[in-house]
């Protein structure tokens, strides 16, 4: 008994120590689960951050149980927030509830708190000829809806492609609406392979050293690879190569989507044309070309094997149907760039002519309708937004004179945008030779244009209360948007917040806007 009690103390003796170490009394413990907001239900082994954000640099990570349970111990007092990420699922940082926020205080003992995540979404399917065989390397593209200038194009939020048996599978999207793509692309391993061949029947065949191996094969010319047999037009889903038609699909946190595509084989067919300099009309030389089926996508295209001498060009493995042809290049310093839609059909097309032009020089200076000895302008950033998927072009004008130049692509039509205007002034009206434009209209043409850009600083005021259910004032976040049947330009828009106390106020430009609380 005796020996027992001297074995029990001996015990205590050497873990109080350990136990001193794991509670600390001047630290916290938090102490919460990961849970799915689709059913409430845990997720367990979910990797959880305890994120320090105000009070030093301390932050820790650890892995959920199987019951989605974590525990944090020996946590300095300061500013947290608690992150969680799980294979299938994702987060919203703009939500509180999803990522919590809190104090901690010495020796406090946070205890169920909540980090929620949302599960992913998928899409998956297959592809079948009109035979009803898998088709292999089709990229499957899943797209985002954007919008620019009043133009609509897609931009890629996930891609993949399909395996032997013609499926595919993305998976982990965000919920959304989407649009989908299937393109084909042709395997490169015939092209590989003829070239692998012809370098190698050519060293043979001249029995040469190595050093001069390299020579020749440096020279060789490109060999000739045959047009493949047939090709398989790129489609939007259900079954259209027109985005017009396309069927958008709406996902849901946690939704599994198949989306399956029919695709039907038709003749290869190329386009053959040249490029010139549309102000000389001679052969454009380094020319690059592509084709795109469709003008709604980013994306590369279709090159073409251009001469660097004729500006003639082609372009192979196309499918029949209609393309946008781009063509650019560059001389004597300025870069000419030319495009043009064009309908192929079975027997492909021929004498095709891109004239390209180069960009215009537009000139111009920023005048105020009223000066404003408070609130003087010293410098403007100036933006010409481009439609479609045409690049900004950035100017800025100056004090004294406030002049600006620009390179802007003819007969395109471009939105202007005045950045960097203190409060209250905003673009009032745009003029070219005098002639007043809308600003979202701007469009060039002959040998350029001088602009004039007019600031009032006459800006509209809003003002207001934000009240809650029993017409108390709240706090929340005030969204001013145009009252117009196109959304129109982005500076329109303007946010601003309600501090729970009497007014809100939001400034604008002389546009028709209404408001919308958050």
């Amino acid at each position: 008994m005796a020996i027992a009690l001297k074995t029990c103390c001996l015990l205590l003796a050497l873990t109080a120590p350990v136990a001193a170490q794991t509670a600390d009394p001047s630290t916290a413990v938090v102490e919460g689960a990961v849970i799915n907001v689709q059913n409430s239900r845990t997720i367990p082994r979910a990797v959880v951050t305890l994120l320090r954000t105000k009070g030093g640099s301390q932050s820790k990570s650890t892995r959920a149980d199987g019951n989605g349970h974590f525990l944090f111990q020996n946590v300095e007092p300061g500013s947290y927030r608690l992150i969680a990420e799980r294979q299938g699922f994702f987060s919203d940082d703009r939500k509180r509830e999803y990522q919590p926020m809190f104090d901690v205080t010495e020796g406090q003992h946070v205890r169920n708190v909540p980090v929620r995540l949302i599960p992913a979404a998928l899409v998956s399917g297959e592809i079948l000829d009109e035979y009803n065989d898998p088709v292999q390397n089709v990229e499957v593209s899943l797209l985002k809806l954007q919008m620019r200038l009043g133009h609509v194009y897609l931009s890629s939020a996930a891609k993949t492609i399909t395996d032997d048996r013609g499926q595919y599978r993305i998976a982990g999207l965000h919920s959304g609406k989407y649009y989908l793509v299937a393109e084909y692309k042709p395997s490169s391993a015939l092209a590989e392979l003829i070239r692998t061949q012809t370098a190698a029947q050519v060293s043979e065949q001249n029995n040469i050293t190595s050093n001069a191996r390299r020579n020749v094969n440096a020279q060789l010319p490109e060999p000739e690879v045959p047009e493949p047999a047939f090709s398989y037009p790129p489609l939007f889903y259900p079954a259209t190569g027109d985005f017009q038609q396309a069927q958008a699909l709406q996902l849901r946190a946690g939704d599994e989507v198949s989306a399956n595509f029919i695709l039907t084989s038709v003749p290869v067919v190329s386009i053959r044309g040249r490029v010139t300099n549309g102000t000389t009309g001679r052969p454009a030389m380094g020319a690059s070309v592509a084709a795109y089926w469709t003008v709604y996508m980013e994306g590369s295209g279709v090159p073409a094997q251009a001469s660097k001498e004729t500006g003639q060009f082609i372009i192979r493995g196309l499918a029949p149907g209609v393309y946008t042809l781009r063509a650019s290049f560059t001389e004597d310093g300025q870069t000419f760039a030319g495009e043009q839609t064009v309908e192929v059909g079975t027997q492909g097309l021929q004498n095709v002519d891109i004239a390209a032009l180069s960009d215009f020089a537009v000139t111009g200076h920023v005048t105020v309708m009223a000066e404003m000895r408070q609130n003087p302008i010293t410098r403007v950033g100036i933006e010409f937004v481009g439609e479609g998927l045409m690049p900004r072009i950035q100017a800025s004008a100056t004090m004294p004179k406030m002049e600006f130049s620009a390179q802007l692509r003819p007969d395109h039509r471009y939105r202007a945008n005045v950045r960097n205007l203190p409060e209250d002034y905003y673009l009032k009206s745009v003029a070219i030779f005098g002639s007043q434009v809308p600003p979202e209209n701007i469009v060039v043409s002959g040998s350029g244009g001088v602009m004039e850009l007019v600031l009032s600083p006459a800006g509209g005021h809003i003002e207001g209360t934000l009240l809650d259910s029993k017409d108390q004032p709240t706090r929340g976040s005030i969204l001013l948007v145009p009252n117009l049947f196109d959304p129109g330009p982005p500076e329109l828009f303007r946010r601003t917040t309600a501090d729970g106390r009497k007014i809100c106020s939001s400034r604008c430009g002389a546009r028709q806007l209404q408001a919308a609380c958050a």
